[in-house]
């Protein structure tokens, strides 16, 4: 007769081999133009006073989604997704050093376009997030 005890092990190891495979498919889950390292140019709308470090925004997405980049005082890594035109970025994970006001608020933008981009537009090596049909920022392919 089996006891329940002894089935735990089976089920855990099913469980684990299971978790195992789907992991270990290397599916490709964003399309290949976004594949490779981005610098912000804009955020909108555009305002007078633009961010001087806003050059400093950079992030790279990889062909599995992982995303990795420098928000000009921290870095972040996310994970990105895609479907046509749709995209999604998941929980933004940073360091946490304090920086200049200015950073800071190009760091609070960036965060808040990752969170919020919903579709995606590329043209001459030029990144569009949106928000539904709201743009969000732009960025350069380098």
């Amino acid at each position: 007769m089996t006891t329940i005890k002894s089935c735990v092990p089976i089920v855990l190891f099913l469980f684990c081999s299971t978790l195992v495979s789907f992991n270990s498919i290397n599916k490709e889950t964003v399309t290949e133009p976004l594949i490779g390292k981005w610098a912000l140019i804009q955020f909108y709308p555009a305002k007078k006073d633009t961010f001087k470090y806003k050059g400093l925004v950079t992030f790279q997405i990889e062909n599995a989604g992982m995303t990795a980049g420098f928000l000009g005082c921290n870095k972040f890594r996310t994970e990105c997704e895609t479907n046509g035109d749709s995209i999604h970025f998941g929980t933004i994970l940073s360091s946490r050093k304090f920086c200049e006001k200015a950073y800071m608020d190009v760091e609070d933008q960036f965060k808040y376009t990752l969170l919020n981009a919903d579709v995606y537009r590329i043209k001459d090596d030029i990144l569009i997030l949106f928000e539904g049909k709201k743009k969000l920022a732009a960025f350069k392919k380098h």
